[in-house]
């Protein structure tokens, strides 16, 4: 397709069957070439972004405002308190969650899951690799590892270049020559830059390599025919499959069809990332940020349903209903999760897919560099996270009412709270013996005073639960990924050390991130990548 034949792109124009057996091949090739005119983007500043920054400041700020909001200090002491303990218990609650998920994992990943159905099942895999300027030895080593899948002549590969990509008839060509026998098909769809109200993301190139591939099988009378079940894929062009990824879908797809699961077709499968990829070689902000965001992956956005994360697999049921990606949403997953949402008007499962996946960590040819790539990196989050709640509550007319307020609370709990403002909040809580010199609780045994309890719940009691993270890291390296990382034990304990201090600044930046979307609304939105210099490298092996 070029610019000149479809000047427009988004989401479904009309309504589909109520029933899934009736989306018949015929509505969905329909659907899939169904273009419609975006409304124009919304540049205004007055946008819900500032609601959601005005939330978080109001809360990490919490201990000082509210000891002359109420007057009291009891209260105020109280309050802070009943605060750090609920998040001492959240982390606490990721790391058993995650050391359940890493045992499910190594069953998962000794699992003969082809055994489980037919070898002439009539599924494939469509696997979206969107392609800007990423390197081209990331993206190879990204491709090899779908080629070594068990199940690899299920999928078809659709490299979905960004049109402005620099050599992509040179990169096409390589692709082709060294991967045209590993796949049930390699396709290549160029998304034309600069699409009437579009913006530059993953989400747009995402959306238009779909649609591609969909109208690639389902044109063909002879593919159509001999394929019954079809599922959707997207990741990074960093991403490092196991090799089981695709057997272990399909088997967990399968045996939810076999049984008449309801949800099969809301649901989304999530794979547990792990940074894992030379973090060894990064500065301690990089490895310290890349171990939290594995545990919070495994620990709360998998089991609270919260959102998927990067790379993660549905059915192409589930795509169709929720008009694939909206090509107007920075942050692809998220987006994706409140599309799909509003299209099934039903709450989306994420399920746990028991192998592994790897995602490579931002990374510079220098300490220096290497931090100012984490910044890129963090900045971005940051303003994806807060757009993200703007898209949503401009939505929330056409969402359902329970599954949108669940979404709000988890959502506003993880990324408003648990990621950008716990840190602060804990800082903050340490001006409350300024505020309160002379507080004292009357319980308490002698010589104890209120700030030795303050300091055990918001200090010393993080500080274990951080290095219960190192020990879980040392497992899943060795267990889990086998990946040799070469980490001296006192590096190790710096990092645990400069833990809190590196989610303080990852804190700030996102609250910068916040401010800068406040200040320029939706020219903020702009897909800068973080460089990733070591990816390329050879790692070694446990």
């Amino acid at each position: 397709m070029s610019c000149e034949e479809k000047p427009r792109s988004s989401s479904l124009t009309e309504s589909l069957p109520s029933d899934d057996r009736d989306l018949s091949s015929s509505i969905v090739l329909r659907h899939v070439k169904n273009f419609k005119r975006l409304k124009p983007l919304n540049f205004s500043l007055l946008r819900w972004n500032l609601l959601w920054l005005f939330v978080i400041v109001a809360f990490f700020t919490l201990p000082i405002w509210l000891r002359f909001a109420s007057q009291s200090c009891q209260a105020t002491y109280y309050t802070m308190l009943s605060i750090l303990i609920w998040l001492d218990l959240v982390w606490f609650l990721a790391l058993i969650f995650s050391i359940y998920a890493l045992i499910k994992l190594k069953y998962g990943m000794l699992t003969d899951h082809k055994q489980t159905y037919p070898a002439d099942v009539s599924l494939v895999h469509l696997l979206i690799l969107t392609i800007y300027n990423d390197e081209m030895g990331v993206i190879c080593r990204t491709v090899d590892s779908l080629a070594e899948q068990t199940e690899s002549k299920r999928i078809v590969l659709v490299i979905a270049w960004e049109s402005r990509t620099p050599d992509r008839e040179e990169r096409t060509e390589t692709i082709r020559q060294r991967y045209s026998d590993k796949f049930f098909s390699i396709i290549f769809p160029v998304h034309p830059f600069g699409l009437e109200n579009e913006i530059a993301s993953k989400a747009a190139n995402a959306n238009w390599g779909v649609r591609a591939a969909i109208g690639y099988i389902m044109e063909d009378e002879e593919r159509k025919k001999n394929i019954q079940h079809v599922m959707v894929t997207t990741c990074d062009a960093d991403t490092l499959f196991h090799r089981k990824y695709f057997e272990a879908l399909s088997a967990d797809y399968l045996r939810c069809v076999k049984t008449n699961d309801p949800s099969v077709h809301r649901t989304i499968w999530q794979a547990p990332l792990f940074y894992n990829w030379n973090l060894d070689q990064n500065s301690f902000p990089v490895r310290i940020t890349g171990l939290v965001r594995s545990l919070m992956t495994m620990g709360l956005l998998i089991p609270y349903n919260v959102n998927p994360m990067s790379c993660f697999s549905f059915s192409l049921t589930l795509a169709v209903r929720g008009g694939y990606w909206h090509p107007q949403i920075f942050m692809d997953d998220v987006g994706y999760l409140l599309t799909v949402m509003i299209g099934t008007q039903r709450r989306i499962r994420i399920r746990l897919l028991p192998v592994p996946v790897r995602s490579g960590p931002t990374s510079g040819h220098s300490w220096l560099n290497d931090v100012k790539e984490w910044y890129i990196q963090v900045r971005r989050w940051g303003i994806g996270t807060a757009d993200n709640f703007h898209y949503f509550v401009v939505k929330i007319p056409n969402l359902p009412i329970l599954a949108s307020c669940i979404f709000a609370i988890g959502y506003f709990l993880y990324y408003g709270v648990i990621l950008c403002s716990a840190s602060l909040f804990n800082v903050s809580s340490g001006f409350f013996p300024l505020l309160c010199p002379n507080f004292e609780l009357f319980w308490l045994p002698k010589p104890f005073q209120p700030y030795h309890l303050h300091l055990l719940i918001a200090v010393i009691i993080p500080q274990l639960l951080y290095g219960a993270l190192f020990i879980l890291d040392a497992i899943w390296c060795r267990w889990t990924l086998n990946v040799k990382e070469d980490i001296f034990i006192l590096r190790n304990i710096l990092h645990w050390i400069l833990t809190p201090f590196t989610l303080i600044a990852l804190s700030l930046v996102q609250l910068w991130s916040y401010i800068v979307l406040a200040i320029q609304g939706k020219k903020a939105c702009i897909h800068k990548l973080a460089a990733k210099a070591t990816l390329a490298q050879i790692e070694s092996i446990a």
